[in-house]
């Protein structure tokens, strides 16, 4: 499967929110976004620096997908027409 590429601080951002994740604190340049997939509770961290602010990292990326919950197929179809699986929201 393809890596994720080019999805900004702000895509990130708009995508866990459209999976109905909320902003639960800030440490410096790293935000926690706290959410409900599939029944568990997730904690997923964007990072907001300038290194990161125009294209998250791989690292940051891969981390993402794992720490949500959500399919990386789900982030593509996401990235590619704004599509959301309310299916595993809870």
């Amino acid at each position: 499967m393809s890596r994720l590429k080019n999805w900004s601080f702000k895509d990130l951002e708009n995508f866990l929110r459209d999976y109905k994740f909320n902003l639960g604190h800030i440490e410096g340049s790293h935000y926690f976004f706290n959410g409900r997939v599939n029944g568990i509770d997730r904690v997923v961290q964007v990072i907001y620096s300038k290194k990161e602010k125009g294209g998250q990292s791989d690292k940051t990326m891969k981390f993402a997908v794992k720490h949500s919950g959500i399919p990386k197929e789900y982030f593509m179809e996401w990235k590619a027409s704004r599509s959301v699986h309310n299916e595993i929201i809870d």
